[in-house]
């Protein structure tokens, strides 16, 4: 699903490319980037309805584990398998545990201004079972309004193969330093806003009286599966078609259209907030 996603991104990007790509003065135009980073923990409600249970497990800490699991970013990721000629391996370490891709369009006569389509895959985990959250609603057929044990109820909540935003994209720059290289001025400080779709990855095993049962392992597309985000950074224009940048993005998960596998009538939903901080490589053209 996401290879797919990026496939569209990419695919989009050379098309408007190619359509724009004209004299300019010598100003790139288009900007395809692609960046590393990390989330934040977050607290989040999760609200399910499923059988004879309707309830909201309320402010459950979850993590992000934005990095590989020998925390680094590239190199042991990266270089270990590539010097083992497992090349699969190595390319996975530009596509986990959290990346971005974007491709924006810059305004021949407004240079500030920049539409395009960006996606973040990012992540968020249960992983203390042991904390203590309120429940309230119905469980089981009986009322309840009580602190709980969150891994009494809960064996296993992750969004584990992304959250996945792929939204629509405006930008505005400012332009400073003008070289011979980089007409447009080589740093150029930004805000930017985004919109569009989400596309979960949900796993949830439940705790019931025979066990642990297996509730949901797959992508969710729903129209009530959102995510909007904020963000302000810094790209340098290191050579006329080679930038880097460091940015900061606060992301709004809306996932109110998530539900069990193979089952009717069941509804899991969950929204929260993310900081992030992304540091990634622009190529312009």
């Amino acid at each position: 699903m996401n290879s797919k996603i990026i496939i569209l991104l990419i695919t989009i990007s050379l098309l408007i490319g190619c359509a724009t790509a004209k004299k300019n003065n010598g100003i790139a135009l288009n900007y395809f980037e692609y960046s590393r980073g990390m989330s934040s923990p977050t607290h989040a409600d999760i609200y399910m309805k499923y059988e004879d249970n309707d309830y909201t497990l309320s402010d459950i800490y979850m993590e992000d584990q934005s990095f590989f699991e020998d925390n680094s970013i590239i190199p042991n990721a990266f270089l270990k398998p590539l010097i083992n000629l497992k090349i699969s391996d190595a390319v996975k370490a530009f596509t986990e545990p959290y990346y971005s891709y974007r491709f924006i369009h810059f305004f021949k006569n407004y240079p500030n201004f920049g539409i395009g389509v960006e996606f973040i895959h990012h992540k968020v985990f249960l992983m203390d079972k042991d904390q203590k959250v309120h429940l309230s609603g119905t469980y089981r057929g009986e009322n309840i309004d009580d602190q709980v044990r969150v891994g009494d109820y809960l064996d296993l909540f992750s969004i584990s193969h992304g959250i996945n935003h792929a939204s629509f994209h405006l930008v505005y720059r400012w332009l400073f330093s003008p070289s011979a290289n980089a007409p447009e001025g080589r740093f150029q400080p930004y805000v930017n806003l985004s919109f569009g779709p989400a596309i979960p990855h949900l796993e949830i095993d439940t705790v019931e009286d025979d066990g642990v049962r297996r509730r949901a392992y797959s992508f969710q597309s729903a129209l009530t599966n959102w995510g909007f985000g904020f963000g302000t950074g810094i790209r340098y224009k290191l050579w006329k078609k080679l930038g880097f940048y460091l940015e900061y993005k606060l992301t709004y998960s809306y996932l109110k259209g998530m539900h069990f596998d193979n089952v009717t009538g069941t509804r899991v939903s969950v929204d929260f907030l993310s900081h992030h901080l992304q540091w990634g490589l622009s190529f312009m053209f």
